[in-house]
């Protein structure tokens, strides 16, 4: 049975309306609130890291038909985040733990010692899946979406506390300070402790947010204390829906229980009216459950939730 698929690279030319085919059909089964628009898989070959002919691969049945799909994306400081889906007509037979062995295979080639994978906190399956072969729930993800408007948008931070856009700022070294030191600890984020030298001069993340919607929090030494990022109309729906994204803000650890992430928030959602009125999405990466009071408290409803699981490599 584990020999009735033919699995090899990717090839977007050809395979890309396949995919979102295939993928399609399995969310209408699973449910997991994945995007699996063409749009979205054309969006995806620019990412970091993702390479077709080398980190990502498709299986097909003896039929031609396009039977999974498995990515691993190598990140800085020795991660790699992993992604497997297998079409419900072909499971159990073993095709999600060779694709799984393939993806673990590239993140060995590339040196990465932490694996992070994600599933639906209401997918049974995957969750049985990983932890069957060696993963551990660390954390979880997700996104959020603004139901209901707050009434004060006014956004209070302590005396001494100043919020800057980080085109007031403009230092290549600060954003990289900010995104390491105010997501540390949190899954999901991609934390670089060591970047290079050509990411210090221009970080990849300017690549996804412009300069004026990086809001920068300093405190009244005027050290980095957090950080908050927003994209008017930056995400769009199944149905067409257009949404203004904010990225889940980011606070040094040490006070990352105190509080913060509420008046950034509201300091994002005020950034984001000045642009017009429309749909607000919150994605989170490792929040915990206190802060994900704080964004429910400001009217944000969950929308999908994703755990995380962890595997360390030899």
């Amino acid at each position: 049975m584990e020999n009735s698929f033919t699995i090899r690279h990717y090839v977007p030319e050809k395979d890309l309306s396949s995919l979102s085919r295939m993928l399609t059909e399995i969310e209408s089964m699973d449910r997991d609130g994945e995007d699996t628009s063409e749009e979205y898989l054309r969006a995806s070959l620019a990412w970091p890291n993702y390479h077709p002919d080398e980190a990502v691969w498709v299986a097909e049945s003896d039929d031609r038909k396009l039977a999974g799909y498995g990515v691993a994306l190598e990140q800085p400081s020795q991660r790699c985040t992993i992604y497997m889906v297998v079409h419900p007509e072909y499971r159990r037979k073993g095709l999600g733990s060779q694709l799984l062995e393939l993806t673990l295979n590239r993140a060995s080639e590339v040196g990465a010692k932490n694996i992070l994978v994600y599933a639906n906190e209401h997918n049974q399956a995957s969750k049985l899946f990983l932890t069957h072969h060696g993963f551990q729930q660390v954390g979880s993800s997700g996104s959020l979406k603004l139901r209901t408007e707050p009434e004060n948008l006014s956004a209070e931070f302590p005396e001494g506390f100043t919020l800057k856009r980080y085109s007031e700022v403009n230092d290549p070294l600060i954003l990289l300070k900010a995104l390491h030191e105010c997501y540390l600890g949190m899954w999901g984020h991609q934390h670089n402790d060591n970047p290079s030298e050509e990411e210090r001069k221009s970080p990849r993340f300017l690549h996804y947010y412009d300069p004026d919607d990086i809001l920068l929090l300093f405190d009244e030494k005027n050290s980095i204390f957090g950080i908050c990022s927003l994209k008017s109309q930056g995400k769009q729906e199944g149905n067409g829906e257009i949404s203004d994204l904010l990225d889940g803000p980011g606070i040094i650890q040490e006070f990352r229980e105190q509080g913060y992430q509420r008046p950034f928030v509201l300091a994002g959602i005020a950034h984001l009216r000045k642009k017009g009125t429309r749909p607000i999405k919150l994605e989170f990466w490792g929040d915990n459950e206190n802060a994900l009071n704080i964004y429910r408290s400001l009217g944000f409803e969950m929308v999908n939730r994703f755990l995380a699981y962890h595997k360390e490599l030899p």
